[in-house]
């Protein structure tokens, strides 16, 4: 599925959100996710870490991506563990439409 990952997340008052002067894209919280270390993934194989690490390079080389399901997937569940509501249900809609 095709992701546009320059889409702007927005706050209660339907503004742009922002860290500092820069929008909050959906490749920054991706990106995020994906590079981050979860307390209930001690133990993660160096594999699933190369794996991450690979669709987080994938993911900030482009702007428009195509995504295989399971990628959508991984990362919708790592969102889920880094961010809070407001980010986490916007990031959803984000990478479930199509």
């Amino acid at each position: 599925m095709k992701i546009d990952f320059t889409q702007i997340f927005m706050n209660m008052e339907c503004e742009p959100m922002k860290e500092g002067e820069k929008a909050i894209t959906l490749k920054k919280v991706a990106t995020g996710a994906l590079l981050s270390a979860f307390d209930d993934e001690r133990n993660l194989a160096g594999e699933e870490k190369v794996k991450r690490f690979n669709l987080a390079a994938k993911i900030q080389a482009g702007d428009t991506l195509d995504l295989k399901t399971e990628e959508i997937a991984e990362i919708k569940k790592l969102i889920g563990k880094a961010y809070t509501v407001i980010i986490v249900g916007q990031a959803w809609a984000m990478l479930e439409k199509e």
